[in-house]
């Protein structure tokens, strides 16, 4: 089966006029090599009950120098179901960006229409367009085009055709309210570019068989979704896993709960996939998302039965961590530790573990470190107040905040880079804001600092002396921790007594990241860590 480029330049005695078939020369041919291996381990769910021809719908020419995905997602995209026709012969893909494929005549030869992550307002003819032959048959002006067009679109799906939306396809057309309806949702941003859970919300859905059933991880840009999104009106098959995702990434909606991943709905006689996957190019060499992916189109040429139902319920899920009000605490603050697991927490059991009731970081002379070790929310932190207690036998810990990865071979000693509250056995470094490896000691005990725009830290002021403050701190006993940072203004507090102020102008400053609890490099050590508070301003 071979697939086919479509440029359609006149309908002729009923038949369309096509030519080419290369692959998209953005794609590497290594690339593309490891694309075709992939749809070669895939099998059809369903035998096709007549040959299939499904359209793969690009965005167009005159619209392409702006679209965000032009050379790595579209294309990937297109020689992704280009070979999965190919290799499976489930269908026969035909490519285009010629809108004149939307003329009736011609877009009744498709099955399913797959909307390659097509953007803009590609419903809208041009002047090139509208001086093409048959859409000179459908009217006059550009108004009347269009609309004939539109009404083409929306009649192919409500007939009994079918369209896969992958991606930022959804963004399409914000011009036109019906094409809205029939995605079911509008685009409002992405929060996620990076790993998350994935709640396989029907395990028993044909069209969730490729990833077994089961909940699963998954690297890609992923989108959050506005109004009309309603689960009501829709059967959501995948979505965000709250508890093994981080919630705290920048630009998310917190007013939002519900994150849906893929969803498909009825459109009269046809059918709807909407899709957030397919952003990041290794995905098209993932035989568990091409398998996603064949599904998808199988079922929206009508050849792999699924429920379309709407599903308004969520499936039951248990308490997501972090998200449990604080006892005692102002009205704001949520739980990060339950005191019985380290749900929501991740580092090297090795070192953290759970020891009555309290998060606990040790090391022994054989369980020496190499590097220093941390155990990392899940959620990433900006401005915030964090309380906790804690409590230190020997060695080194310290209060990550706004950190950052680093890649693992690149580490540096430290796997994560970024402002601590610091604390130590001596006494030498607790009350101290540190940003080792990065612009190291922002503030010691005792000092008010700034840092101008420049960069340049000046010592302005004093809260206390620095001896006098650490006798506040109870050696080998629980203190309370107290970390406050909001914008540029951090305050450290150790059992109630500010250790120290920093305001911090730098624009390069670290103002998003992770928080975490570390362990440091040296002698064998134990620190404690429980009632573990956090409110976000």
């Amino acid at each position: 089966m071979n697939p086919i480029r479509f440029h359609m330049t006149a309908i002729v005695a009923g038949a369309l006029l096509l030519a080419g078939n290369t692959a998209p020369a953005q794609v590497p041919p290594h690339h593309a090599q490891q694309i075709r291996q992939a749809a070669r381990q895939l099998k059809p769910q369903a035998k096709a009950r007549q040959p299939r021809t499904v359209l793969i719908w690009n965005t167009p020419a005159h619209l392409m120098e702006k679209d965000p995905h032009k050379g790595y997602c579209i294309p990937y995209g297109e020689e992704a179901f280009r070979a999965i026709g190919e290799e499976t012969g489930a269908y026969t893909p035909v490519v285009s960006d010629d809108l004149a494929v939307f003329v009736p005549d011609s877009l009744k030869r498709f099955d399913a229409i797959v909307l390659n992550n097509a953007s803009g307002p590609w419903i809208t003819p041009t002047a090139a367009d509208l001086a093409k032959e048959p859409l000179k048959r459908l009217g006059s002006t550009a108004t009347e085009v269009e609309a004939a067009l539109r009404k083409s679109c929306l009649g192919f799906v409500h007939q009994g055709g079918g369209i896969v939306c992958i991606h930022f396809a959804i963004a399409a057309n914000r011009h036109w309210p019906e094409f809205t309806e029939l995605m079911g949702a509008t685009f409002t941003g992405h929060p996620w570019a990076e790993e998350v859970g994935v709640c396989v919300e029907e395990p028993g859905h044909p069209l969730v068989a490729a990833f077994g059933g089961k909940d699963f991880r998954i690297t890609d840009e992923i989108y959050q979704y506005g109004p009309p999104y309603d689960r009501s009106k829709l059967r959501v098959l995948l979505s965000i896993d709250p508890a093994t995702t981080n919630m705290g990434v920048r630009w998310i909606d917190r007013k939002q709960t519900d994150f849906a991943l893929a969803w498909v709905k009825p459109y009269g006689k046809g059918r709807v996939f909407n899709t957030s996957f397919g952003h990041m190019t290794h995905l098209y060499s993932d035989p568990r998302v091409l398998q996603f992916y064949l599904d998808a189109v199988q079922f929206a040429t009508g050849d792999l039965v699924a429920p379309v139902a709407p599903r308004p319920d969520r499936p039951a899920r248990g308490p997501v961590p972090g998200t449990q009000p604080a006892p005692g605490q102002e009205p704001g603050f949520y739980s990060l530790f339950d005191g019985r697991t380290l749900a929501g927490w991740q580092g090297d059991p090795s070192i953290w573990s759970l020891e009555d009731g309290a998060i606990t970081g040790r090391t022994t002379p054989q369980t020496r470190l190499k590097e220093n070790s941390f155990l990392i929310w899940k959620d990433q932190v900006e401005d915030f107040e964090l309380r906790l207690k804690f409590r230190l036998e020997g060695g080194n810990s310290g209060i990550y905040f706004r950190a950052r990865k680093r890649p693992a071979g690149q580490t540096g000693g430290d796997p994560l880079v970024g402002p601590q509250a610091d604390f130590d056995a001596t006494g030498r470094w607790t009350g101290v804001i540190m940003e080792y490896l990065g612009r190291d000691v922002l503030a010691e005990r005792g000092q008010k600092v700034v840092i101008d725009q420049h960069g340049a830290k000046r010592v302005v002021g004093s809260v206390g002396d620095p001896d006098e403050l650490l006798k506040a701190v109870r050696s080998g006993q629980w203190n309370d921790y107290t970390v406050i940072a909001r914008g540029g203004q951090v305050v450290l507090r150790i059992n109630g007594k500010t250790m120290c102020e920093l305001d911090d102008r730098d624009p390069k400053r670290p103002v998003h990241g992770w928080l975490a609890l570390q362990v440091h490099v040296g002698p064998p050590m134990r620190v404690q860590f429980k009632d573990i508070y956090l409110r976000r301003f």
